[in-house]
């Protein structure tokens, strides 16, 4: 088979960090030659797997458009950094090794992109497959709700010189990097735009495998979401306050929540509706 070549400067650098999963590679990069947009190069990142190289070298010789690195296990944001390290296009795409996209989703994200350059994200509904499936829901985005937890799936479409602004993902994070990348990029005013379709396909993993030890470890969570809010706490505390009068605020409902749930009316109230 001929080798397929990149003739225009690509407009989206898809990015794939690579760890020990190459079962499910081929799936993955298949649906990224299947999109309708061909203005795109992918980077495969091996990072530190034993079982990549042969997998990631087939798609290499396949299609220029595929391009293979090498590197040390440091984590996902080590990886990604150096894949946009290796890039050329102005849109980056971070795609996870064992996930998949629908066909259209290069072309509907870089019309969006092209159209408003005040818009920051573009990202589209989820679909879970695997051990869970279901659409993969995601609280409605608003800067103060993102401060409180991520609305933003980690593989979204985003511009190159933002990257380059916040200096890329923290490598010192290893889990709710993408949270972090995406609490430095925006700000109040940021634009974030969703398709709503479902354009991303979301391998869900049991709980306590090895894919997940990293982040069902809670003392490790713990520590990661610790270091987010100090390295935020400027943000963090413009938005939503001290934390400990929050704290104060929550003990106070939860005390009146007690109170409540004891009054005799309640109780009674609660037996009369099971009544009828």
């Amino acid at each position: 088979m001929e080798k397929v070549k990149l003739v225009n400067t690509p407009r989206i650098s898809v990015i794939i960090p690579c760890f020990n999963r190459a079962h499910f590679l081929d799936r993955t990069l298949q649906s990224v030659l299947d999109q309708t947009l061909a203005d795109w190069e992918c980077i495969i990142i091996n990072s530190g797997s034993d079982d990549t190289k042969q997998v990631a070298q087939k798609w290499v010789e396949k299609d220029s458009r595929f391009s293979y690195f090498e590197k040390e296990n440091q984590g996902p944001s080590s990886a990604r950094n150096l894949g946009v390290a290796k890039s050329s296009a102005p849109y980056i795409f971070p795609l996870d090794d064992d996930d998949y996209i629908e066909s259209g989703y290069f072309e509907k994200a870089v019309a969006i992109l092209d159209a408003d350059p005040e818009i920051k994200v573009v990202h589209a509904r989820v679909m879970q497959f695997g051990h869970i499936t279901g659409e993969l829901v995601l609280p409605k985005y608003s800067y103060d709700a993102l401060l409180l937890r991520n609305c933003i799936i980690c593989c979204s479409f985003y511009r190159r010189t933002d990257f380059d602004r916040v200096k890329g993902y923290d490598d010192n994070l290893f889990i709710l990097e993408d949270w972090d990348f995406w609490l430095s990029m925006l700000d109040d005013n940021s634009k974030v735009h969703r398709i709503d379709e479902f354009m991303y396909n979301y391998r869900k993993h049991p709980s306590g495998s090895l894919v997940n030890s990293f982040s069902d470890d809670r003392r490790n969570h713990q520590d990661h979401l610790d270091r987010i809010y100090k390295k935020h706490v400027d943000t963090y505390l413009a938005h939503h306050g001290n934390p400990m009068m929050l704290y104060r605020e929550n003990l106070k409902l939860l005390e009146f929540q007690k109170k409540v749930m004891s009054n005799p009316l309640f109780r009674f109230a609660k037996w009369f509706r099971k009544k009828i």
